[in-house]
Order: structure tokens, then C-alpha cells, then sequence
């Protein structure tokens, strides 16, 4: 299928708000590895890094098929925010493991909503982009039910 100008910049620019979530996102976990106090310092660390580093790989991901359509990566860090999904980058309280997580959860269904609606958007005009998301959300979908299990409450 050809596409349009239009459309292409329209999925570029939808990529591209992924790709600042993701890196908003690592950044939020750096932040708040920073800032563990207690024992989510033992708990939380290495789990909090490898978030971080998963959304740099799936913001580097994301930045080569932004690149591969045309398209160009917001190169201005003081846009992120705005150029981002709307999601909330707020610290919770780093010494609370539950606050921490529930705040995780928020920011996960936020993304999994956006990788979702995407997905629809471009199935049988994208193919590419479509699976470079449907691997997105694939691994956000188990980051969550992983997240969601750790919170359940235990009898």
C-alpha cells in the first residue's frame, strides 16, 4: 500500500511521542532509584534499572523507524513532556515499595492504551511500525501483569 505524506507524518509523530514516553520514562526511573530509601533500596533498584533500560532499547527502536520513515526524533529535551503521551511523571514516595509500584502500574496502562490504540490505527497500512509496537506492547503487557502480581495482596 502507498501512503500519504499526511499519513506518515502522522505515524511519525505518534512514534515519536513514544519515543519521548520512553525516555521520560528512563529518566523517571533513574530519578527514583536515586531517590530509594529503605528497603525498597534492596527491593526496587535492579528492577527500577532494568526499566530504565528497557525503554531506552524501545526508544532506540522506535528513533530507527522514525528514521527509516523520514522522520526526525525530538532532538530538544525541554520538549519530551509535551511531546510525550499524556502521562504523569511525578515522583511517588521513594521509600514506599507500594506507592512506587501503583505509580508504575498508572504509567503502565497509560502506554499499553497508547501502543493499543496505535496498533489499530495503522493495521494493513504500517506493517512494520505495527509489529515494532506489537513487540512494544507485548513486553509492557508482561511487565504489568508481572507488576500487578507483586502488588496482589498476599492471604
Amino acid at each position: 500500500m502507498t501512503r500519504t505524506d499526511t499519513a506518515i507524518t502522522e505515524i511519525t509523530d505518534t512514534l515519536d511521542s513514544f519515543y519521548c514516553y520512553n525516555i521520560a520514562a528512563a529518566l523517571w526511573a533513574d530519578a527514583v532509584i536515586n531517590r530509594l530509601e529503605g528497603l525498597a533500596i534492596f527491593l526496587l533498584r535492579d528492577e527500577l534499572a532494568k526499566v530504565a533500560d528497557r525503554a531506552r532499547a524501545a526508544a532506540r527502536r522506535l528513533a530507527d523507524r522514525i528514521g527509516d520513515l523520514g522522520g526526525a526524533i525530538t532532538a530538544d529535551p525541554r520538549q519530551l513532556l509535551d511531546r510525550s503521551i499524556p502521562v504523569d511523571f511525578a515522583l511517588p514516595d521513594c521509600s514506599d515499595i507500594t506507592s512506587i509500584g501503583e505509580y508504575a502500574l498508572q504509567r503502565l496502562n497509560t502506554i499499553i492504551a497508547a501502543y493499543e490504540a496505535f496498533l489499530d490505527q495503522v493495521r494493513g497500512t504500517d506493517d512494520v511500525s505495527f509489529h515494532l509496537v506489537l513487540k512494544l506492547l507485548a513486553a509492557e503487557t508482561h511487565q504489568r501483569a508481572d507488576l500487578q502480581a507483586a502488588l496482589a495482596p498476599r492471604s
